[in-house]
This record gives C-alpha cells, structure tokens and sequence, in this order.
C-alpha cells in the first residue's frame, strides 16, 4: 500500500484559499510545495510506528513494514503461518529423550483447520501443534524472562518433546 501525502497536502487547499492577496496565497502555496517531503517523512515516521506496533501485537502472525519503492515508501503487510520462523520467537531448548503426552480437547472445526495447516506445512499434526505451541512459549519468555531462561516465578521455560 502506497503512502500518499498528497490527500494531506491538498487538506490545505481549502485554507489556502481563504487568503485574498494571490501573491500571499501563492507564497503559501510554496511553502506547502517545499514542505513535501518533510511531511512524507513524517507520515513515514508514524506508519512505521504503527508497522512496529502491529509486529508486536500480532506475536509473528503478521509481518508489517515500510519500503522504498519505485514510486517512494510503501506499507507491506504479510500473514506468516505458525510454522514459519519468526523474528519475535526465540528459539527454546527441547530434551528428545523425554516426550510426555498430553490430551487436548479441541472443538471439531478447529481440529480440522489445525490439520490443514499441518499438512500445508508437510508435516504431521504433532509436529505443527508442537511448533506452534513451542513459539507461542517463546514469544511469551521473550516478554516476561528477557533472555534469563526463567519467568517471574523461578520456574525454567525449558520445553522437553520431540518435534518432527
């Protein structure tokens, strides 16, 4: 998605015209003119704290950011599948030797959308829920531990299974 200054910029057309000397009106005018790219790089600015924002928030699920193309700064906004790497997931420890087995009661609409992802993601519905729920473990230490491999509680953030 194109930034465009130009609506914000023509926002001040209607004020410019109230000015009655057409030389100080045309004196504004330039002024305006000049100020373009400052105010593209201050719209910039704020859609690139909005992009960091969203990247936060969303936890990986979407990636947003703002290029310079061709036609100058852009918004692009990508959904990432759980198992994509993320930036914002670090990478957690497993113990392969240790696998302990857990019943999940998911509604059956969810099961089936679950397995759909997996098999897009060639890989069985194991490896993707473990996946899934391993980066979601990760997103959360990131918040909470920031790096020191415990929570507030003492307890480690280590996960133990296997993952296919």
């Amino acid at each position: 998605m194109r930034i465009e200054i130009a609506p914000i910029l023509e926002a001040f057309d209607d004020a410019i015209a109230l000015v009655e000397d057409p030389e100080q009106r045309a004196r504004l005018q330039r002024v305006l003119r000049a100020a373009a790219p400052a105010v593209e790089s201050a719209a910039t600015g704020i859609v690139r704290a909005m992009a960091a924002e969203v990247n936060e928030v969303a936890g990986g699920a979407v990636h947003a950011e703002v290029v310079h193309g061709a036609d100058g700064p852009e918004l692009r906004v990508e959904a990432r599948s759980p198992m994509e790497p993320s930036s914002t997931a670090p990478d957690l420890e497993f113990d392969a030797s240790e696998i302990e087995r857990l019943t999940l009661r998911l509604p059956s609409e969810l099961k089936e959308i679950a397995a759909i992802a997996a098999q897009q993601a060639g890989v069985s519905l194991n490896a993707w829920l473990t996946r899934v729920v391993s980066q979601e473990a990760g997103r959360r230490r990131g918040r909470a531990g920031r790096g020191t491999g415990r929570s507030d509680h003492g307890v480690s953030q280590t996960l133990k299974g296997w993952i296919g």
